[in-house]
């Protein structure tokens, strides 16, 4: 790998997460780097970087991505419509020994899990105000396809006091709460935590009031199928399923009354 001109960050740097991103910061609006650093990717001095560029070979689940501005070529690629735009604004497209995901309009991310190096080239304005949401569901699923081969998986939602409020990414601003299932750990945009015994995942419903309802067990699963940050072109792998039944096993999943739910941005007033 080529370090010139490069700036690099680490999801949740000195926790030992081999998880990167490179970008010419100059290439970029600051909004972009104020973003990343939001969602807890730390920059990397030139001496940290030189020492995770010498290791990063032997690091067997390292992962690192390139942001670049697109090309012409790939710039056309991102705004063309297919049909599998029906479905949303996201698409995998998978070739012979990767995949290519693409944000409509935004960015083209060409991934395999035996690589570890990714790339991804976008528009100029990444992580403005104007395509801030659409930035941040393209940083989850990188983040959510290279912290699954070390046993964390990602739900779509926020952070309370119970445990975590489960949403859609539109709900959600684009935030996940990263659960590393087996060391009962949470990685989320106010740092990192470890998980209560009475951790609870909650489901919030217009409808209830004063009180809220224990899920059964298939309930559960099913909704937190539905809000897990990994995509795939086949549906959930193996092991993601596993790592969702491991939290339906262990925690306790609620439906909550929406009016007593106070977002984040309240809770500093």
């Amino acid at each position: 790998m080529e370090e010139t001109n490069y700036t690099y960050f680490q999801y949740f740097k000195g926790h030992g997460i081999p998880v990167y991103v490179r970008l010419n910061t100059s290439s970029f609006d600051k909004s972009l780097v104020d973003l990343l650093k939001s969602l807890k990717f730390d920059e990397l001095s030139g001496e940290e970087s030189q020492k995770m560029l010498s290791e990063f070979e032997s690091e067997k689940l390292a992962k690192i991505l390139t942001i670049n501005e697109a090309t012409p070529g790939v710039m056309r690629q991102i705004g063309l419509y297919s049909e599998s735009d029906q479905f949303g604004s996201e698409s995998i497209h998978p070739k012979e020994s990767y995949n290519v995901y693409r944000y409509r309009g935004v960015a083209l991310m060409i991934y395999g899990h035996s690589f570890k190096e990714w790339e991804m080239g976008c528009v100029e304005d990444f992580g403005t105000e104007g395509v801030e949401l659409a930035t941040k569901v393209i940083l989850m699923r990188f983040l959510s396809w290279s912290l699954s081969p070390l046993g964390v998986i990602g739900l779509w939602g926020v952070p309370v006091d119970e445990g975590m409020v489960v949403q859609k990414p539109s709900e959600a601003s684009g935030e996940v709460v990263f659960i590393d299932v087996f060391k009962r750990l949470l990685y989320t945009q106010d740092g990192q935590k470890k998980m209560k015994s009475s951790f609870k995942l909650l489901k919030l419903d217009s409808s209830l009031r004063d009180r809220s309802i224990k899920m059964g067990p298939e309930q559960f699963l099913t909704f937190l199928s539905a809000h897990c940050s990994y995509f795939s072109y086949g549906g959930m792998t193996i092991p993601t399923r596993q790592m969702i039944q491991s939290i339906c096993r262990t925690y306790e999943g609620l439906v909550y009354p929406a009016e007593s739910f106070q977002p984040r941005t309240d809770l500093n007033l």
